[in-house]
């Protein structure tokens, strides 16, 4: 295991740069025929906010969430679990979508689910302009908390190459699991504290519900960015979360590593 997750780290942080040229040209060909062009990057996020504020807020009346606007909330909220979300089912169908690549190409096959990661917090950068101007014209203080957004991006992205390397291995040999995945990130839509807050849920269902390592991104964003908390405060659920995406990763990385040679025949 030790040695799988090693190789599959080295791999990826070898071909760092050549992952993020590809990803970005990529992205530009991808948006080179549309009129709106990277406009996308931004409206797309937008509107599924618009979307969620109408629906929670004007259709069920909700107008405000521990002291803050519904609208403030949901954003900071919604901006990270779009990125998880993207990267993740990004990832998960990535090597099956590359098949032909792989067969005729010698590529690092690590950086076929990082280009998703890549693209997904490329992406992410532009929202979190939009989110903080948001922030500001809301009357929300900046603080030196805003800082803690990098923690919260390296926790991320830890979790991320785990999760990116087992789904797309995964896809990849068991296609079925791509069609299950799906319906699963659904479902962790509703209960990683997006739309709505946990907080009101009684301690043992709140801790059942935080067994889920999305909730401690999504929740961290709020914290940095509304409520001024410093992640060390809330100790246990770090380390919970720091455990989970290190287990995450290891299992990642040695799946990815002992299944890829079964790629090419599988694909």
């Amino acid at each position: 295991m030790i040695h799988a997750v090693g190789t599959a780290l080295g791999e990826i942080i070898r071909n760092l740069r050549r992952t993020v040229r590809l990803t970005l040209y990529e992205n530009r060909s991808r948006r080179s025929g549309m009129l709106l062009g990277r406009w996308w990057d931004l409206l797309s996020p937008l509107l599924q906010i618009l979307i969620y504020w109408f629906v929670f807020s004007v259709g069920l009346g909700t107008q405000e969430k521990n002291g803050f606007p519904y609208h403030l909330w949901l954003m900071c909220g919604m901006m990270p679990w779009l990125a998880l979300n993207s990267a993740i089912l990004g990832a998960s169908a990535s090597i099956q979508q590359a098949a032909s690549i792989i067969r005729n190409v010698r590529i690092p096959l690590s950086i076929i689910p990082m280009k998703a990661v890549v693209g997904a917090y490329y992406e992410h950068l532009w929202t979190m302009a939009i989110l903080l101007i948001a922030l500001l014209l809301g009357g929300v203080p900046v603080t030196w908390h805003y800082l803690e957004l990098a923690y919260y991006l390296a926790a991320s992205w830890v979790l991320l190459i785990g999760a990116a390397l087992l789904t797309s291995s995964l896809t990849a040999v068991f296609r079925d699991f791509g069609e299950l995945l799906q319906p699963l990130m659904r479902l962790l839509f509703y209960v990683s504290s997006v739309v709505w807050a946990i907080d009101g849920l009684s301690p043992g269902l709140q801790r059942v519900m935080r067994l889920n390592p999305l909730v401690y991104i999504i929740e961290g964003y709020r914290k940095c960015l509304l409520y001024g908390e410093g992640f060390w405060l809330s100790p246990g659920q770090g380390a919970y979360f720091w455990l989970a995406a290190l287990a995450l990763l290891a299992a990642g990385c040695t799946l990815h590593m002992r299944l890829r040679n079964r790629f090419i025949d599988q694909l």
